[in-house]
């Protein structure tokens, strides 16, 4: 017998009528996700999101009553859904990512760009699915524990049902999503169990810097560094405003003063 596919609940928030309809339609349009309310006050999601049956949250920054942002600082504990902005502001994005957002969607979003980010949270919520079922993972370091073998020049990640030894030099940059976190490559994404705090600590300081509250980058991957923004491959990654003088000394190779 085959097992049902999972459906992921997802609410959404906004003061505006036709942004709200646009994001129900595109839920409608995936097979996976249920559309259990769609509301224009953020204040009448409080009640459904404390009964914790919400995955994801599509919500707007400016409106009337309470700013997104402010908002979701509320949201605390278990029951806090991953987080997608959908705004029409996109110089919000850095504080969006401060507040652990997992994506940012600038209006009117297209429907592949919802996909991409209907499948970032989707892999995270599997992911936390898996791991709370499978025995082996109940074995794994807890996010406040040193990461587990990890090497001179690699560390070991336990991702789904498999351990990876994943190389300090093949790291573009690492995403953190609440406790867990993504090592990037150029091949492919890597989730694991870690704190982006921890790995800080651990990861060479010669090699990574962590310029944002959401993201550590290898310094040697960095090409190019534009006012708030570093390019990392194909990847653009915000750098905020306090980290940003010792990256451009790091990236400058001047390292003095640091």
């Amino acid at each position: 017998m085959e097992q049902a596919e999972r459906k992921y609940n997802c609410l959404v928030v906004d003061d505006e009528f036709l942004a709200r309809k646009l994001i129900a339609e595109y839920i409608s349009k995936v097979s996976h996700l249920n559309l259990v309310a769609s509301l224009d006050s953020p204040v009448d999601a409080i009640d459904l999101i404390a009964k914790g049956n919400i995955d994801i949250l599509f919500i707007d920054i400016e409106m009337s009553e309470i700013s997104g942002i402010d908002f979701i600082k509320y949201l605390t504990g278990p029951n806090r859904p991953l987080v997608i902005f959908v705004t029409a502001y996109p110089q919000y994005a850095v504080q969006g990512f401060e507040v652990d957002a997992i994506e940012y969607l600038i209006k009117p979003a297209t429907f592949p760009r919802f996909i991409k980010a209907v499948n970032k949270a989707t892999d995270i919520l599997n992911m936390k699915s898996r791991i709370s079922k499978l025995e082996q993972f109940q074995a794994a370091p807890a996010a406040d524990e040193k990461p587990a073998d990890a090497g001179n020049d690699h560390i070991i990640v336990r991702t789904d049902r498999k351990i990876v030894k994943l190389r300090y030099n093949d790291i573009l940059f690492i995403e953190g999503a609440m406790e867990y976190v993504n090592f990037q490559t150029k091949e492919q994404r890597i989730m694991g169990l870690f704190s982006l705090r921890k790995l800080e600590e651990e990861l060479p300081a010669d090699q990574f810097m962590r310029i944002h509250k959401s993201f550590i980058v290898a310094i040697d991957k960095i090409t190019e560094i534009d006012g708030n923004q570093v390019k990392v491959g194909q990847w653009t990654i915000y750098v905020s405003k306090n980290n940003r003088p010792k990256l451009v000394q790091l990236f400058s190779g001047n390292t003095e003063g640091i």
